[in-house]
């Protein structure tokens, strides 16, 4: 029986009918645009934090390659393929153009142990120190991938052996912190410093650390040292320095120094507790040499501008962040405190300009 109740007899209202449909489309539109900002986020950080040949199976490789500026040459060096690397070569592509990365082609041969490309584009002149944005030459960064012969053939073509990033590694460290023996073996050969340091550290004491016997015999057979000894009388220094006892801090760290000349952190602290003896012409001349044996150790380059800044010499202090900033142009604090020098010395401009610099450096006090 079919219901005549009143209720089925109301009319539709369909007055909310257009009400209805503009909220759904308007859904629809957010929808999109939230997942197309996802999405070019999550392409924003493949570029970024991912090497796009390394990826090169995934569908969007050839536009992330493209998007990070890859040329054909640097495909080609990639990928070991010499007849093309060749071919592009003879028909005029710039043999050192840089891809988004700051990366030339040699180092993405160099990376990949492709030796007959790497000596390819040596043979084109290449230049075989050229710097990405982290200050890795194609040196280390076959170093790091343990790539003997590659490193080889960079050396006899006049490589900077004693090149280091902005990590504070030379190709040294990089081949022992990842137990490459035979890259090693090549680099000391070469006549790699065997006592250079980074972050405090020789490569020997990395390698005792990590407890690799053959990287460990090698270095020690070379004359590689471990600094313990110096590193303790270090810091004791600072601890006499923390509770202001300046003359026994310095005693301290000169008999860190007699034991390891080249501790530029001894010489940095020995700097600070000069200051608080009010010797800054000694202090400087300790800040000095900690730049000198590390030309990337920060705090010797800030308190050495200091000095320079209490004298208001701002011209010496620029010339040292300058001098900084040479080898680590992306700081975004030393951006900072150039910016503070310029504007001790009048110069608005500059001091906008570095503060703009700094902060897109992600240097969050320059914001």
């Amino acid at each position: 029986m079919i219901d005549r109740s009143p209720e089925c007899d109301l009319p539709v209202d369909l007055s909310r009918r257009p009400t209805g449909i503009a909220v759904a489309v308007l859904a629809c539109l957010l929808n999109y645009l939230l997942l197309s900002g996802m999405a070019y986020w999550m392409l924003g950080q493949i570029k970024t934090t991912h090497d796009p040949y390394d990826i090169d199976a995934l569908m969007l490789s050839p536009f992330i390659l493209k998007a990070n500026g890859w040329t054909p040459l640097h495909i080609a060096a990639a990928r070991g393929d010499v007849s093309t690397a060749a071919s592009l070569l003879t028909d005029g592509q710039a043999v050192d153009q840089r891809n988004g990365n700051g990366k030339t082609a040699l180092y993405e041969a160099a990376k990949r142990g492709h030796t007959d490309v790497v000596t390819l584009l040596l043979q084109h002149e290449a230049n075989p120190d050229a710097r990405g944005k982290q200050g890795f030459t194609p040196l280390l960064a076959a170093a790091e991938q343990g790539h003997a012969d590659t490193i080889e053939a960079l050396l006899s073509n006049g490589a900077d052996i004693r090149a280091i990033c902005t990590c504070g590694d030379s190709a040294l460290h990089r081949a022992v912190r990842r137990g490459h023996l035979a890259a090693a073996q090549i680099l000391l050969a070469g006549g790699a410093p065997v006592n250079q340091k980074s972050h405090g550290e020789t490569p020997l004491e990395i390698a005792e650390r990590d407890e690799d016997h053959e990287l460990v015999a090698l270095l020690q057979a070379h004359g590689g040292r471990e600094f313990s000894e110096a590193k303790a009388r270090r810091a004791q220094g600072i601890a006499f320095q923390k509770h202001g006892q300046i003359d026994n801090a310095l005693f301290a760290y000169a008999e860190a120094l007699n034991l390891d000349p080249e501790d530029y952190e001894a010489y940095y602290g020995r700097g600070t507790a000069l200051l608080q003896k009010d010797a800054p012409d000694e202090a400087l001349i300790a800040f000095q040499a900690a730049i000198r044996l590390n030309p990337t150790y920060m705090n010797a380059y800030s308190a050495a501008a200091s000095v320079y800044t209490v004298r208001r010499q701002w011209d010496q202090a620029l010339i040292l962040w300058d001098q900084f900033l040479a080898y680590q142009p992306q700081n975004g604090r030393a951006h900072f405190e150039r910016s503070i020098v310029k504007r001790g010395k009048g110069d608005s401009a500059g001091f906008l300009q570095g503060l703009q610099q700094a902060c897109a450096m992600g240097h969050q006090a320059a914001c």
